[in-house]
């Protein structure tokens, strides 16, 4: 992964290399958690497809069953590029395709030698907002034993759990052009002590420092 990790250009490192750095880091947080909600975000300005997977990358390091991220936004604006350098992170195949998956509603990936799943789930297709219609999701065991990265989270209405991190992806129209180098913006908002705990110490390290345009407290 990328430059703003201060490593060397993907394309000079093998990915041994890759896989060794992202899970020397150590972005572990206490496990304690409150229902405080609080007001803090931090606001990205991504130019390229790779910039995009390096935030995925460096936001899957340390993450473990019941967390749950929230995609939102714009079509188009790197859901699935951020989502794909997530799961190859943290599963460690950088090879992994990694597709959107709007209509089989969810792709599950194998971590920790298959002691823990990440359920990438697309919810558009759940439009109606019965809750009959998440039951083959079988939403409440994943939320709490399973990473979660869930697009279109607004079909979730009252199953949206308390404890996430929230991305809100959005395009910057006036660098719109017919190929997929375009200025995306993604705020991430924290609910919970964990996420807010987590957002502080990527802050802090410097992980992010290249994309960051601003950081409310």
């Amino acid at each position: 992964y990328g430059t703003r990790l201060g490593w060397d250009h993907p394309h000079r490192m093998s990915q041994f290399q890759r896989l060794a750095q992202v899970r020397s880091l150590n972005l572990t947080t206490d496990s304690t958690d409150s229902k405080t909600e609080h007001n803090q975000s931090l606001e990205l300005e991504i130019s390229t497809i790779e910039d995009m997977e390096d935030v995925g990358a460096v936001l899957s390091v340390g993450t473990d069953g019941g967390d749950v991220l929230v995609l939102d936004g714009d079509l188009g604006a790197g859901k699935t590029c951020f989502s794909r350098g997530f799961v190859r992170a943290r599963t460690g195949l950088m090879d992994m395709r990694v597709t959107s998956p709007t209509y089989l509603l969810s792709n599950t990936y194998p971590v920790d030698d298959g002691d823990l799943l990440i359920h990438h789930m697309d919810l558009y297709r759940l439009s109606g907002g019965k809750p009959e219609d998440f039951q083959p999701l079988n939403l409440e065991y994943v939320f709490n034993h399973c990473i979660s990265l869930i697009e279109w989270p607004s079909r979730l209405g009252d199953l949206m759990p308390p404890q996430r991190l929230e991305l809100t992806f959005k395009i910057d129209v006036e660098t719109v052009t017919d190929d997929d180098e375009n200025t995306r913006y993604l705020v991430l908002t924290p609910h919970g002590d964990h996420w807010v705990k987590k957002l502080e110490k990527i802050k802090e390290d410097g992980y992010l420092d290249d994309l960051i345009v601003e950081y409310e407290e």
